[in-house]
């Protein structure tokens, strides 16, 4: 009955490394996958603004080019605050990750302590 009861524990034990191991390569892959799509519209941004100041082909004084330089600064402040606020969501997500590991790895210990402690009931 002992061997039994120790096999479960070792099994229950298993399958909460599985679980927390899945949650941590959850939480890093949604970091950085947010991360990733962030820089790559910042980057498609840029390229398309490059591509409008373009299209004028350089003749000062044109309605055009003013129009341009407007959208220029709007898309320039847009993609500074788009930047600015990607920085901090990855320092907040940075953050809660941490606070779920910490939780979980408390989580195992709290397991194994009670897994332990019920062993020795069963074995009085």
């Amino acid at each position: 009955m002992e061997k039994t009861t120790e096999k479960a524990e070792k099994k229950q034990a298993e399958i909460f490394d599985v679980w927390i191991k899945m949650q941590k390569e959850y939480m890093d892959t949604m970091t950085r996958s947010q991360k990733e799509l962030m820089d790559n519209w910042m980057e498609a941004s840029k390229k398309f603004q490059e591509s409008l100041s373009n299209l004028d082909g350089g003749h000062a004084g044109k309605p055009g080019k003013e129009m341009l330089n407007v959208f220029s600064t709007w898309l320039n402040t847009m993609v500074n605050s788009s930047k600015i606020l990607t920085e901090e969501g990855l320092k907040i997500q940075e953050a809660w990750k941490t606070t779920v590991e910490k939780q979980m790895s408390a989580g195992k210990e709290i397991f194994k302590g009670f897994s332990e402690y019920s062993g020795q009931a069963t074995s009085r």
